[in-house]
Order: structure tokens, then C-alpha cells, then sequence
């Protein structure tokens, strides 16, 4: 799950933008590299599914600004008595494909905030 956005301004520049914005929105950055213009996230979790999802966020700058969402599913698993304790209760899975819901539900507030501060030319 990628989203795309255009800038107008040195890599640099961005590149801090996108961790201010991102630590505007409570997320916590887990890597920052200046060198591969590039930010991590630290896994954030989706509350309002019937089912958890653990996410992060990576956030590359080439020609645009990329964001990535990388994303697991944690699933409950049915047993019977007998085998309590043999098995993890929780099996995860990762997703390449989250609903559409939970991706707006990610994904607006970053493209929100995005819009505003990198869609302006700046004349010279």
C-alpha cells in the first residue's frame, strides 16, 4: 500500500517536514536516515476493527514522496483445553492488502497534512 506525493523544495527540507508532521500526528519515528532520505515509523496499532492490525509507516523521498504501509494481522486461535500452552493463542499474519476503511483511516490525515505543506510552489 503506497501513496504518492509531489514537493517542491530540497530533499532535506522535506525529509524534516514529513518527521515533523508525522510526530504532529503521534507517531513515533523509529530510524531517520538524512543520507537515503528516508523515515521509519514505530508500529502503531488499529483499534477499531473487529480484528488488531499492526502497522508502520515508511516514508521514502525520491522524485516524490513515497508512503509505505507495512502491516500485520493478529488472529486468535481457537482451541480446546488440551492443548493450552502447547500453542501460541495468537497467530500473526502480514498483510499486503489492508481494507479499504482502515487504509483512509491511515492514510487521510498523513495526505491532509501533506497537501498543505508540500503541494505550494515556491517561486525563487
Amino acid at each position: 500500500m503506497v501513496r504518492f506525493h509531489e514537493y517542491y523544495q530540497p530533499k532535506d527540507k522535506i525529509l524534516s517536514q514529513c518527521r515533523e508532521i508525522l510526530l504532529s500526528l503521534d507517531y513515533e519515528i523509529d530510524m531517520f536516515s538524512t543520507e537515503s532520505y528516508s523515515l521509519t515509523t514505530k508500529s502503531m496499532r488499529v483499534r477499531k476493527t473487529l480484528r488488531r492490525y499492526d502497522y508502520v509507516l515508511f516514508v521514502q523521498i525520491t522524485d516524490k514522496v513515497e508512503v509505505h504501509i507495512s502491516a500485520k494481522r493478529s488472529i486468535f486461535r481457537r482451541g480446546s483445553e488440551s492443548n493450552i500452552g502447547k500453542y501460541d493463542i495468537i497467530l500473526e499474519q502480514t498483510e499486503d492488502r489492508l481494507p479499504i476503511e482502515i487504509q483512509r483511516k491511515i492514510f487521510k490525515p498523513i495526505q491532509n497534512e501533506f497537501q498543505k505543506n508540500f503541494n505550494r510552489i515556491n517561486k525563487i
